[in-house]
């Protein structure tokens, strides 16, 4: 829970959210989310990850906390040269993701969103940041003892319902969501499929984390989309085309053969 005493310090000293890339950029608050979605049709039950947010005056970033902690602990370990055993060791404390891409809003300059996802390699493509027309819902709630209002919004395909906290002077939110006057603490799709909630809000301390993309393949997110539907498709031709070669074998000695699935989008 945030504490009324704490926010009420917390606001008088963050600045406003400003929508102008220049420089490095410092955390000025981190939003932690719960992440809640399905990857696949075929999956029934939802997966929930940790997601983060981290808020400068120029510039946002939005990423899943396990993945950024284990992409960190593989580059330790190679630097350290750290021994397999204890990688691992280590690894394990950090559970699996199921999600692997990270946003960067007004990254490289103003106005441009720079995402990065992978599978099996490191993807990134560019797209401009449209305006969101938000329509305000007559509506109120309280989110870690924060006054929130609802409101709503087509995007991709998807009718986004948010509840934001207009004390909080800040336009950003998870994923892509944005454009409010106040900050996103709590958003779902009209399926029901994806949602994400706030569960810790604090001042931030570092610098603002930038993309992975120095070896990553670059892409737009319609082609990054078709990749990832013949990944579900059939894995073992997907994997053939960055030379792997898929040898799994069953629990009855037979060759593996994986089942199609059907890609689950947030955004068409």
């Amino acid at each position: 829970m945030v504490k009324k005493s704490f926010l009420f310090i917390f606001l008088l000293y963050f600045p406003f959210f400003s929508l102008c890339a220049q420089g490095t950029d410092s955390v000025r608050m981190q939003v932690n989310y719960i992440a809640t979605f399905r990857n696949y049709m075929e999956r029934p039950n939802a997966y929930t990850e940790e997601k983060v947010l981290e808020i400068g005056d120029h510039r946002t970033a939005f990423y899943g906390r396990w993945q950024r902690q284990r992409e960190e602990l593989a580059e330790t370990a190679m630097r350290t040269h750290m021994p397999r055993e204890q990688f691992m060791l280590e690894l394990g404390k950090y559970p699996t993701p199921r999600q692997f891409y990270s946003i960067f809003e007004n990254y490289p300059s103003q106005g441009v969103r720079t995402v990065t996802d992978k599978i099996l390699k490191t993807f990134v493509y560019k797209e401009p940041i449209p305006t969101l027309r938000w329509t305000m819902e007559q509506r109120d709630t309280t989110i870690l003892d924060i006054p929130c209002q609802f409101a709503k919004v087509e995007m991709g395909g998807r009718v986004w319902t948010a509840c934001f906290a207009p004390s909080i002077p800040s336009q950003a939110g998870p994923w892509k969501l944005h454009g409010l006057p106040g900050l996103i603490l709590y958003a779902h799709d009209n399926s029901g499929i994806f949602s994400f909630e706030a569960i810790e809000i604090k001042k931030g301390n570092s610098l603002m984390k930038r993309p992975r993309d120095k070896k990553a393949i670059a892409t737009t997110r319609e082609e990054f989309h078709q990749l990832m539907i013949e990944d579900a498709a059939n894995p073992q031709e997907f994997n053939k085309r960055f030379g792997i070669i898929d040898r799994a074998w069953g629990p009855d000695g037979k060759p593996l053969i994986y089942k199609k699935k059907t890609c689950i989008f947030m955004e068409e």
